[in-house]
């Protein structure tokens, strides 16, 4: 796997290499929500946008934005906080004075605003591949790691192998693009005699979209293509029937659906199902060992930071 894992670690340095691209434009149309328990939320509303209009990298819109900032008000034993958060950046949170609410939210603006990655990008186009590419120019950038389990179909019955994953996510608001390394083997010798899957290597790239950039919990799917390298032990009818092991690699696709947990915070947690695809069949011509068309059905977890 040489030749598949120097690629995955050039997909990985080309995600966290990503540079900021800065150059002069317009100001950037921003969209505005606003959750709070206060009665008076369009009031507030019309205050940020206000705000927003003041500084001259932004300006607040209803629709087309490149650029979308929720803030929130929290009443908290008798104190105030005005927390915003700008596309995929990291939540800023400012104190409310006695009921100065205006300044709170203008010292707020300062910091978001100053550290929106879209507000660098250039005049907006229409294409939607050159506004794809320059969201993920000046997206963010995650590690991952993940454990899960994946199940194989083999011979009348199934094998569970036991994995890890580690990469990197680069974000473009509601679209992101990942690169994954995973390994998953068995944590016990297989029965002498038996065929059995021992071990699922593989590199990808990711393609997965969310349902909502801003919110705190997001589903999303994703679609995945890279390399699938499948080892197993089995017995070899063409050898005497003695335990030989087989290895094949090809290219493979996948599905993938999840859950984000915890978006406004610097630690995300990924819930997830998928279901890798190879696009071949897994045959030992030689021995015997193996024969058979053999996908693989994943669960597990992954930290984000």
């Amino acid at each position: 796997m040489p030749y598949a894992m120097w690629c995955a670690m050039a997909c990985l340095a080309v995600l966290l290499s990503m540079p900021s691209m800065a150059s002069a434009q317009s100001p950037t149309e921003t969209c505005v929500v606003v959750q709070t328990s206060r009665p008076d939320a369009e009031a507030i509303r019309a205050l940020v946008m206000t705000e927003i209009d003041r500084f001259p990298t932004h300006r607040s819109a209803a629709e087309g934005c490149g650029s979308h900032l929720r803030v929130e008000i929290i009443d908290l034993a008798g104190k105030s906080y005005v927390t915003g958060r700008i596309n995929t950046q990291v939540p800023h949170r400012e104190p409310v004075e006695g009921d100065d609410l205006a300044t709170a939210i203008e010292r707020m603006l300062r910091v978001v605003l100053h550290n929106d990655p879209v507000r660098l990008r250039g005049p907006r186009s229409e294409n939607f591949l050159r506004r794809g590419l320059s969201g993920l120019k000046n997206g963010e950038t995650l590690l991952l790691a993940e454990v899960y389990q994946v199940v194989t179909p083999l011979d009348g019955g199934v094998s569970s192998l036991a994995g890890v994953a580690v990469g990197a996510r680069r974000e473009a608001a509601d679209w992101h693009l990942a690169a994954r390394i995973h390994y998953a083997g068995r944590l016990a010798s297989p029965p002498a005699g038996a065929l059995a899957m021992t071990g699922r290597v593989g590199v990808a790239m990711q393609l997965a979209w969310f349902d909502d950039a801003l919110a705190d919990t997001a589903w999303y799917v994703a679609a995945e293509a890279g390399v699938d390298h499948q080892r197993f032990e089995g017995p070899a009818p063409r050898f005497g029937g003695e335990d030989e092991s087989y290895t094949q690699t090809g290219f493979a696709l996948g599905v993938r659906g999840g859950v984000e947990l915890f978006r406004a915070t610097t630690t995300r947690l990924d819930l997830f199902v998928q279901a890798t695809l190879p696009v071949f069949m897994t045959t030992d011509d030689e021995g015997g060992v193996v024969d058979g068309y053999l996908p693989g059905f994943t669960a597990g977890a992954a930290m984000l930071f």
